[in-house]
């Protein structure tokens, strides 16, 4: 309860409209009125992946060719916010372990204390700080990516593919997202240089629009 009260607390933070006690009747409206717009802001634009129809794959060069390895199992929310706010636009999780390649072998290396180690490390998580706009549906989304217990600044390339309404009615919004990490910058170094360093990442998110004052204030 106290991180969601938390969280409701950096919205209006994040609004500039905290005020000391004593305040007018003119303050106390004009910062329920841009809490409530922020509130609209954040209801328009913050989706949750929808894991049955989105994907998420890497690629990596080897001597055999490249190595193309998907993940089954993952879950997130991320915002497409076009006027340069800063509160986390995405946040992804995924489950090591639910990596799934072409070749059964090297499914069990990838899972192996060489590279995952998906038994001491069973999920890696990208946070977003920032979506930068540069065209009306590109974007790059900067934050933070933690793969074991490492965590290193990274920027995806968005591009916003499609907006749509559901059968349900409810919001839907496809976006796809590449970036290329280096897997030693990471402290995976096994087989280098063999097989390759640059990793690149590609996804496909599927989004579904959520009530975000209506999820928090559930959940108090």
């Amino acid at each position: 309860m106290l991180a969601k009260l938390m969280t409701l607390l950096l919205i209006v933070m994040h609004s500039g409209v905290v005020y000391a006690a004593g305040e007018n009747n003119s303050f106390v409206e004009d910062r329920e009125s841009k809490v409530a717009t922020m509130t609209m802001k954040l209801n328009e634009n913050l989706y949750e992946i929808q894991p049955d129809t989105s994907k998420i794959e890497f690629r990596v060069d080897s001597p055999v060719g490249d190595v193309w390895v998907s993940f089954d199992d993952f879950n997130g929310r991320f915002a497409m916010l076009k006027n340069g706010m800063q509160y986390d636009p995405a946040i992804v999780d995924i489950n090591a372990d639910s990596l799934d390649t072409s070749a059964g072998f090297i499914g069990m290396l990838l899972r192996s204390e060489s590279f995952f180690d998906v038994e001491r490390f069973p999920s890696m998580r990208f946070v977003g700080s920032s979506l930068e706009w540069y065209s009306d549906t590109q974007a790059i989304l900067k934050g933070n990516m933690t793969v074991q217990s490492v965590t290193r600044a990274v920027a995806f390339y968005v591009e916003l593919v499609d907006k749509t309404a559901g059968d349900d009615g409810s919001e839907r919004i496809s976006v796809r997202a590449s970036t290329t990490i280096r897997r030693s910058a990471f402290g995976i170094h096994t087989l280098l240089p063999i097989v390759g360093d640059d990793v690149n990442l590609y996804l496909n998110i599927d989004g579904v629009k959520i009530d975000t004052a209506a999820t928090m204030l559930s959940e108090l």
